[in-house]
């Protein structure tokens, strides 16, 4: 079966300026992996391992210096694949109503005619769980998990089929944390949506992914399904992931 995602080769690498010479750091290098439709894959690694470079690339936010970013079907990356962020507050226009922003974006993709707008917004805060009331209000009038939420209902407006989640539970108190967790999943199962899902909290991939990709030093270390890879890992870093994890 054809993947939804397909990342062959990636090569990601920034300009650096050093003593009025310029060079080339490698942040992503030869990253290939796939997620399947349904599938929640998880992106695993320490800070400045690639995960977050490889994440923009695969939504078209970062430039790719070489190899293949392929997603299957038809339609424009821009709708198709939607990111989800750690912080949804600096992702959102502080001075503008919640249901205007969700809006502006069947806006933007030609979801539904202007008239059903607002319709369509009210029922996207519903399906992640917040009152018609949200519609109106400023985004400093939520909490860190409401937040999280209307991040989700925005990606979701665009009726993507890939959603990459960045680190998205990462500032959310456990149980608030798990709330969110299970939205994505009730998500995954009800619409179909596949998921990339990058974090460095083994306990979080251990209840969320099917398969996971570990990254270090922007190279990928080892990859395969997620019962497979707690019982047996294959590589040293992960193993000493692993026995972090489990203290």
């Amino acid at each position: 079966m054809t993947p939804l995602l397909s990342v062959r080769n990636l090569h990601v690498s920034y300009p650096e300026s050093r003593l009025f010479r310029r060079r080339w750091r490698s942040i992503v290098k030869d990253v290939s992996l796939t997620v399947g439709n349904g599938e929640i894959v998880g992106l695993i690694g320490e800070s400045g391992s690639g995960k977050s470079t490889i994440a923009r690339a695969v939504a078209g936010l970062a430039p790719v210096s070489s190899g293949e970013i392929e997603l299957a079907g038809s339609g424009p990356r821009a709708r198709q694949v939607q990111m989800i962020f750690q912080d949804p507050f600096a992702s959102l226009d502080p001075h503008m109503s919640v249901g205007r922003q969700i809006a502006e974006v069947l806006a933007i993709h030609a979801i539904c005619a202007k008239d059903e707008r607002r319709t369509r917004t009210l029922a996207l805060l519903a399906r992640v769980g917040l009152p018609a009331s949200a519609y109106g209000r400023l985004p400093h009038a939520f909490s860190g998990g409401q937040r999280a939420r209307i991040g989700i209902a925005r990606a979701l407006a665009a009726e993507p089929r890939l959603l990459i989640a960045d680190e998205a539970t990462a500032a959310l108190d456990v149980s608030v944390q798990a709330q969110v967790l299970n939205l994505l999943m009730d998500l995954r199962d009800d619409l179909g949506l596949s998921l990339l899902f990058i974090t460095h909290d083994l306990a979080v991939v251990g209840v969320l992914c099917d398969r996971a990709v570990v990254l270090r030093h922007g190279e990928v270390v080892e990859q395969g399904t997620v019962a497979e890879m707690f019982a047996a890992p294959q590589n040293e870093y992960t193993k000493t992931l692993l026995e972090a994890h489990r203290g």
